[in-house]
């Protein structure tokens, strides 16, 4: 069995240069994206096993994208996190945004930037079962 795959996607690529490192120094294989558009393509070439995805983005945002990924077939089980300095998405994980779409399932966790680097292992660990 190879190692857990996470795509991540930021606009930022100071944060994706360190989520990517933090990452592979967790045993962790990493692609990224640095919008929505090229995710989908990534979800589709990479077969993630958990993706991290930022709220606040150029184009559709991070919660746009959560909604393709909980509604395409595929997609659905794909675990989600979600990384965002916006407090009022952090106090209610995302769900006033969801609501308007009908989903269900939002995000498997939601994360405050700046991102503890424990919290965020531990919660890969927890979503994926996979070993640090």
């Amino acid at each position: 069995m190879g190692a857990t795959r996470v795509l991540v996607v930021d606009d930022d690529p100071d944060i994706l240069e360190y989520l990517g490192f933090l990452l592979e120094d967790h045993g962790y294989q990493v692609s990224s994206a640095n919008r929505s558009s090229s995710a989908l393509a990534a979800l589709d070439e990479f077969e993630p096993d958990v993706v991290i995805v930022d709220v606040i983005m150029p184009g559709r945002s991070g919660l746009d994208l959560l909604v393709t990924i909980r509604q395409h077939e595929r997609w659905s089980s794909v675990p989600v996190v979600v990384l965002t300095g916006n407090d009022s998405i952090v106090q209610d994980n995302g769900r006033a945004y969801l609501r308007g779409h009908g989903l269900e399932r939002g995000p498997d966790a939601v994360l405050a930037k700046p991102v503890d680097q424990q919290a965020l292992v531990e919660c890969l660990t927890r979503l994926t079962g996979a070993p640090t």
